[in-house]
């Protein structure tokens, strides 16, 4: 499996948000499956309720 960085991954899912052409590689999108981060629906990327609380906890101060 791809090993990914936190910053990697929050990247990813950024650009798979704004959906734009620029998505990131086969790769780096297999990753994210497998980590359940992001789900298919039909030819678009979304994130799942796990990958939204990636993004979030990625803001939270460590202290609390």
């Amino acid at each position: 499996m791809l090993t990914l960085s936190k910053q990697a991954i929050l990247a990813a899912i950024y650009r798979v948000i704004r959906n734009d052409d620029d998505l990131p590689s086969d790769a780096i999108i297999n990753a994210l499956l497998a980590r359940e981060l992001v789900c298919r629906v039909g030819e678009r990327l979304e994130l799942t309720p796990y990958g939204r609380s990636y993004c979030r906890s990625a803001y939270v101060p460590a202290w609390c």
